[in-house]
C-alpha cells in the first residue's frame, strides 16, 4: 500500500474515535460531495491548513454523522510510492489494500435506518450487510 497512512492514533486522554475519514476521487468530486451535504442540510466545517497537513491531505470537511460520529471526507492524500508499507510481522504474500482501502468499519448508531440511508443516499456508499450488536 503506498497511502502515507490509514489509521491514525492520537494521544487525546479518551478512547473515543477522533474522526472516520473518507476519501472521494478529486477535487470535482469534492465539491459534488459538498453539494450533497448542504442539499442534505449537514452542517459541516471546511478543515483548517493544519488539520489538511496534519491528515496528508489536500482539502477537508468535517461533520457528524447520524450517530454523532466524528466523520470527514477528504481529497488528494499523500501517496509515497517510494515507501510501501511492509508489515512488522511475517505475512504469506504481500499486504496490498488497494482501491478497497481498509475494509471495515463499525460506528455507534442511535438510529440505523437512518444511518443506513445516510451513508447510502448522501455518502454514496454501497453495502447492505448491517450487523446489529448489543451495546454494553
Amino acid at each position: 500500500d503506498y497511502n502515507h497512512h490509514r489509521i491514525v492514533v492520537h494521544n487525546s486522554g479518551t478512547d473515543d474515535l477522533d474522526y472516520a475519514g473518507w476519501r472521494v476521487a478529486g477535487p470535482e468530486e469534492f465539491e459534488q460531495m459538498l453539494r450533497k451535504l448542504d442539499d442534505a442540510g449537514v452542517k459541516y466545517t471546511r478543515g483548517t491548513e493544519a488539520e489538511c497537513e496534519e491528515r496528508s491531505v489536500l482539502d477537508l470537511v468535517k461533520f457528524l454523522d447520524p450517530g454523532d460520529n466524528p466523520t470527514e471526507i477528504y481529497h488528494g492524500p499523500r501517496i509515497d510510492y517510494h515507501k510501501p508499507f511492509h508489515p512488522g510481522r511475517g505475512m504469506h504474500g504481500r499486504f496490498l489494500t488497494g482501491d478497497q482501502g481498509l475494509g471495515h468499519i463499525i460506528l455507534r448508531q442511535f438510529d440505523t435506518a437512518k444511518a443506513y440511508r445516510f451513508y447510502i443516499d448522501v455518502l454514496g456508499m454501497r453495502g447492505n450487510i448491517e450487523y446489529h450488536l448489543p451495546v454494553p
